[in-house]
């Protein structure tokens, strides 16, 4: 059983700025427009990023966070381009924040592939999860800056915490486990990433990325517009778990 009341309903996870918001924007206003307390956690300070300095990069992810309508967001400073769940410093670190936010569900975003950050992350969010639900273990609370500056942050962590459930986003090739349907909250999403101008835009003076190549956000267009199409809606995003959900009811929810 839990020692402690949940803090928070989703926490996703994110090695960087303007993962959360590529990977799951739409999911994460969808809950928020619900009521639902929705933070995200990025694991590190993008300080590998090819253009913009981790300053600018948090700036842009104040901004997305207000366009998202979140209950908080924080960062870490994890190694950018060296998330290991194999590094014990880096799962006390997410250990850590596990036990203080107290999530019911921890997603993992964007989907793990190509940047070894990205495949890395839910493997150590995984490992995390497991060791937090272990009372002998008790990590420090790793340094971590706030969105909003004056978000109340929780006096005391939980001994131990037993989240739920924990998913990452399906990657194009997967196979879901469920389907949001984001139609309503698509156009929050796009706002969220036009926040992030380092990153998606060309300029001069700028590197030439994967990310601000012109396509890139046609293709987050398209991935939306293909999940949509599974779930029978416009726009949709998609999450895989290895667990299986206990049902006491029939659910409200279609399916498919």
């Amino acid at each position: 059983m839990q020692e402690s009341a949940p803090g928070c309903d989703l926490l996703c996870i994110s090695p960087h700025t303007d993962d959360a918001e590529i990977g799951l924007g739409g999911t994460l206003r969808l809950l928020a427009d619900r009521g639902r307390e929705v933070i995200v956690c990025d694991l590190t300070r993008g300080e590998l990023g090819s253009n913009a300095t981790a300053e600018e990069r948090w700036a842009e992810a104040e901004a997305a966070s207000a366009v998202l309508e979140l209950t908080a967001r924080l960062q870490l400073s994890l190694p950018d381009g060296f998330i290991s769940a194999e590094a014990a410093d880096q799962v006390a670190a997410v250990t850590a924040v596990i036990r203080l936010l107290r999530p019911r569900w921890i997603v993992t975003a964007p989907d793990p592939v190509r940047h070894p950050d990205h495949v890395a992350t839910p493997l150590l969010v995984t490992k995390a999860c497991f060791m937090a639900r272990l009372a002998a273990y008790q990590p420090q609370l790793p340094t971590m800056t706030w969105w909003p500056e004056n978000f109340p942050v929780p006096a005391a962590s939980a001994k131990r915490w037993f989240v739920e459930s924990r998913l990452e986003v399906c990657p194009d090739d997967g196979q879901p486990t469920l389907l949001f349907d984001v139609t309503t909250s698509w156009a929050a999403k796009q706002k969220a990433l036009a926040c992030f101008a380092s990153q998606f835009q060309r300029r001069e003076g700028r590197r030439e990325t994967w990310i601000n190549d012109s396509g890139f956000l046609d293709k987050v267009e398209q991935r939306g517009l293909s999940w949509g199409r599974r779930a029978h809606c416009h726009y949709g995003e998609a999450l895989r778990t290895a667990a299986v959900p206990v049902l006491v009811d029939l659910p409200e929810e279609k399916w498919l």
